[in-house]
């Protein structure tokens, strides 16, 4: 009996979906050395809705779609009870999977506003953070603002997990402290 118990739970294991390679659904959430949460809480119109909390209040969220060929997409932003949308979305991450030396980019308007995303894997590293040791993909992205104003940082992702580290230029890093897997 325990052995067709134990032959049963590995079929049902190795049958079991894999985790999206970029996790996304109502329920993931991380939560991150500086205090941010992120969470996807609900789905809007069609896309998933990002909230970016602190001490659990919603700050910024984030409207995202995702697809299979072409990756991640930011459509818009949810900032108090108003929706502000990408005119037209800026890809955030390509489509599965990455590869050391692959780009991606795109301009947009948000609010009046130009802003340009470019985006860059810059290669595999190993890491450690609270949420644990992981070989991460680093990406490296830069978004400029028709205004002048431009942030450059390192993404530090994990297929199936999410990104477990920020890191700044000038050696600032916030790290992923737990990850919550909806059941």
């Amino acid at each position: 009996m325990k052995r067709a118990l134990a032959l049963f739970t590995l079929l049902a294991l190795s049958l079991a979906a894999p985790p999206a390679y970029y996790p996304n659904g109502v329920g993931y959430s991380w939560l991150y050395s500086s205090s941010e949460e992120q969470a996807f809480a609900r789905v809007q119109d069609g896309m998933l809705v990002l909230e970016h909390r602190y001490p659990k209040r919603p700050v910024v969220a984030d409207l995202l779609r995702y697809t299979p060929d072409q990756g991640v997409w930011l459509e818009g932003l949810i900032i108090g009870k108003s929706v502000q949308r990408y005119s037209p979305a800026l890809q955030l991450y390509p489509a599965p999977p990455l590869t050391v030396g692959q780009r991606w980019g795109g301009k947009s308007t948000l609010g009046g506003q130009t802003i340009a995303l470019l985006g860059e894997v810059t290669r595999i590293e190993g890491v450690n953070v609270p949420a644990g040791r992981f070989n991460a993909y680093v990406l490296r992205t830069s978004t400029v603002t028709g205004d002048g104003g431009s942030v450059v940082v390192e993404i530090y992702y994990v297929p199936g997990v999410g990104i477990v580290r920020y890191a700044t230029p000038d050696g600032g890093t916030i790290d992923l402290v737990k990850v919550n897997v909806p059941r």
